[in-house]
C-alpha cells in the first residue's frame, strides 16, 4: 500500500498523506468522502480502504483512484482554476464529475498517448 509522501504541483509543494481518518479539523468530511485536497494548506488526504468486502487488489485500486481525483483537484487549485470559476455555484473546475472524468480518464489518455508516441 501506499506511504506518506510529498510531491510537487505546478511549482508547490504538497503532502500527501494516507489515513485511517481525517484529522479533526477536517472531520465533518470523516464519514462523506474517501478523500480531501486542502488547497489552502497544500495537502491530500487519501482514507485507507476498510471495506472488508473488496479485495487487497480493489482497496489498492480504490486509493489510486482517490488518489488520482485529489491531485487533479490540486492541479486545477495551483493553476487558479478553481478559484477563477469557483465565483458561480457549480463552476466546472470545482465540479467533482469534472474532477472524475479526468482522474478516470488519464490513465486511459496518457496510455495512447504512450503508444504513439507524443507524451
Amino acid at each position: 500500500m501506499f506511504q506518506d509522501f510529498k510531491i510537487g504541483i505546478l511549482g508547490m509543494e504538497y503532502t500527501v498523506r494516507f489515513v485511517d481518518e481525517f484529522p479533526e479539523r477536517l472531520s465533518e468530511y470523516q464519514d462523506n468522502v474517501d478523500g480531501l485536497c486542502n488547497r489552502y494548506n497544500r495537502e491530500i488526504f487519501i482514507k485507507r480502504c476498510k471495506d472488508k468486502s473488496i479485495s487487497e487488489e480493489g482497496r489498492e485500486r480504490c486509493e489510486k483512484d482517490t488518489l488520482r481525483h485529489e491531485l487533479i483537484h490540486a492541479y486545477f487549485a495551483e493553476s487558479g482554476l478553481s478559484a477563477n470559476t469557483a465565483q458561480h455555484y457549480g463552476a466546472w473546475a470545482e465540479n467533482e464529475e469534472m474532477v472524475d472524468w479526468f482522474a478516470i480518464q488519464s490513465p486511459k489518455i496518457f496510455k495512447t498517448f504512450k503508444e504513439v508516441g507524443c507524451l
